[in-house]
């Protein structure tokens, strides 16, 4: 369920965002303008494709979403909303109908496949998202709502998009957002926004190493007049309730080094002994009893070597484009995953009860060398 949650959530910001003028304005008037609009927009409804392309996976959704503010403001002073998501279509059947409701205060989130409800404060909702694959959408819509200090804004021209006009504005972090983000590659997004409604009809975004996708809007209304009860939620007879907390405990990834690691899992954590050149050692994550992550960085890129019984990414499908081919790792069967671009990998095998990953912004011979090194 986690995996649709930030689909859902990148719709709200999408709804969120605004503009509005009749001349081709600056990057200053523009930001401006998305303020004023958001100020003036107290409900909004929309249907949004969303189309998403990581390293471990691929998929749209069609997503129906409504937004209405409630009157309060958080400690920030930033307004408060309401909101209530339904997935329409999906690649993955099992997402149909998945729903998220929150009404300000408390969010649910409802799987109709698993006939499960994980529910919470509104303030966990954005957490519990962190982890999904539409990722970059939320980076490039958080970039923005920090300003022209945070984002390099730059207005390409006025183009039609489903008829409308709109004006095209170019996305992209500051060096020192990058930096202060932990960021290897260049995130860069794209935005048309109608410049009669004031609100973006697209957005597109290009994460490098973390995924690349769009947000479209099929249909837009603001300012309707929405009855709060659709943003009230009941779980369903016989439905499994699952507080937030309890669950981010069930899946909590601690930080560790390599010692504690150790000697927190039941099972030998192997570290390579070759890496590509300047690459370090930057971070060691016990991911509950059955796992432990490897992350090393460097100039050249950045690679993470994942083992354990319950190794996360051993069991994604291959995103769109991708070329797979079976190799041989450490005298046993195995599959390398190659980006369409060629500017990421990713290799799995098992040995025995164990299971390995490596992936990251490395070639695949690299990979190889990488994962025969391990000891």
């Amino acid at each position: 369920m986690r995996r649709s949650l930030l689909l859902l959530i990148a719709l709200l910001g999408a709804l969120l965002l605004a503009a509005c003028g009749q001349r081709l304005p600056t990057a200053e008037e523009i930001v401006e303008r998305m303020e004023a609009a958001r100020a003036a927009t107290n409900d909004a409804h929309a249907t949004v494709a969303i189309d998403v392309t990581t390293p471990d996976r691929a998929g749209r959704m069609v997503v129906e979403g409504w937004t209405q503010k409630t009157g309060a403001s958080d400690a920030a002073g930033k307004p408060v909303y309401r909101a209530r998501m339904e997935v329409r279509e999906a690649s993955e059947a099992d997402l149909v109908g998945s729903l998220m409701v929150s009404d300000g205060e408390t969010f649910w989130l409802y799987s109709p496949a698993e006939n499960t409800v994980i529910t919470g404060s509104a303030s966990q909702m954005r957490d519990a998202a962190a982890s999904a694959p539409a990722g970059p959408a939320m980076m490039l819509q958080d970039l923005i709502a920090q300003g022209l200090d945070a984002v390099q804004l730059e207005v390409l021209g006025a183009e039609t998009v489903a008829g409308k006009n709109t004006w095209k504005v170019k996305v992209t972090p500051q060096a020192a957002t990058r930096e202060q983000l932990g960021l290897d590659g260049l995130v860069e997004g794209f935005l048309w926004v109608d410049a009669e409604l004031a609100l973006p009809l697209k957005a597109t975004f290009d994460a490098s190493d973390f995924g690349r996708g769009s947000v479209e809007a099929l249909s837009l209304e603001t300012n309707t007049g929405l009855n709060a009860d659709l943003f009230r939620f009941t779980p369903p007879p016989g439905a499994t309730v699952v507080r937030a907390e309890e669950l981010a405990a069930r899946t909590k990834s601690s930080v560790a080094s390599l010692d504690e690691a150790r000697a927190a899992v039941s099972f030998p954590v192997r570290e390579p002994g070759y890496l590509p050149a300047g690459m370090v050692l930057v971070e060691v994550r016990v991911a509950g009893p059955n796992a432990v992550i490897l992350n090393y960085a460097g100039a050249g890129g950045s690679v993470s070597v994942v083992q354990g019984s319950e190794a996360p990414g051993g069991d994604r499908e291959p995103p769109a484009g991708s070329q797979t081919r079976a190799v041989t790792v450490r005298g046993v069967p195995g599959a390398l995953i190659t980006g369409a671009d060629g500017r990421g990998s990713l290799l799995r095998w098992e040995e025995g009860d164990l299971r390995y990953v490596v992936a990251g912004a490395i070639g695949a011979d690299e990979a190889l060398k990488v994962a025969e090194s391990l000891r």
